[in-house]
């Protein structure tokens, strides 16, 4: 895949455009996570996690950021090429290539990292009240919505051909990583109530405080882990252009 170019030069910056390659990468990823995730919802969960229902799974809001940020970067490919406002051009580019596209890439980094040791090796951690090794989610669906995002997701940003790092500095991406580990927090306690018989999503969070807290500010401390290391190693160039970089 080749990376082109489109000059802004009332701003002197060249925004590197969307290859096709990409263009094809999130029309698979969305196609194929959609059509996971729509399955994964159907499976009927336990009376213990019915009333939060398939919501409250990290796994299931990963997918549905996974596909906003699909939709994003597809629509960004055609600005790109046939919008005639460079406003608009370059703000869906920051949009699509540095905000969505690393919020996903932490979001589905966890995800497989956590999932696939413990379907693995200890599925009870992971799911509640299922026998030992068989899981109630065919292969097809479990890989669509637990190892295809984050495969896309990679491929998009290392094709890209940019060379370039995400614009958001290492700080705020860690505030913004924070942030949604105590928002995802704060939103199971709103929708759990352990009173009326519900429990936690995946068995390894049904344990006390500070344990739960501990657990999330790991995960979390992990998904920065997974930025920090994209930063430091960001996609290859595959044509030189005057790069525009602004870290928010």
């Amino acid at each position: 895949m080749t990376s082109s170019t489109r000059t802004d030069s009332a701003h002197a910056k060249i925004i590197p455009k969307p290859t096709f390659g990409s263009l094809f990468i999130n029309t698979c990823c969305l196609l194929i996570t959609s059509w996971g995730l729509k399955w994964a919802t159907t499976i009927i969960l336990p009376p213990s996690l019915s009333k939060a229902g398939h919501k409250q799974f990290l796994t299931n809001i990963s997918v549905i950021v996974t596909m906003a940020n699909n939709v994003i970067n597809i629509l960004n490919w055609f600005i790109q090429r046939f919008s005639q406002s460079v406003e608009l051009s370059h703000r869906f580019d920051f949009i699509s290539r540095h905000l969505t596209l690393p919020i996903a890439l932490v979001l589905e980094s966890i995800v497989p990292v956590v999932y696939w040791p413990l379907r693995l090796f200890a599925l009870k951690l992971i799911m509640q009240n299922v026998p030992e090794h068989i899981s109630p989610i065919p292969i097809p669906v479990d890989i669509s919505i637990h190892l295809v995002p984050i495969v896309f997701l990679l491929g998009d940003h290392y094709l890209s051909g940019s060379g370039l790092k995400f614009k958001i500095s290492n700080f705020k991406a860690w505030l913004l990583v924070t942030l949604l580990g105590a928002a995802y927090y704060k939103y199971l306690q709103v929708l759990i109530d352990p009173s009326r018989g519900q429990v936690y999503p995946y068995p390894f969070l049904d344990v006390n405080e500070p344990y739960r807290s501990v657990i999330f500010v790991i995960v979390s401390s992990v998904g920065w882990g997974f930025y920090t290391l994209y930063q430091n190693f960001p996609p290859k160039a595959l044509k030189p252009y005057i790069s525009s970089k602004k870290e928010y």
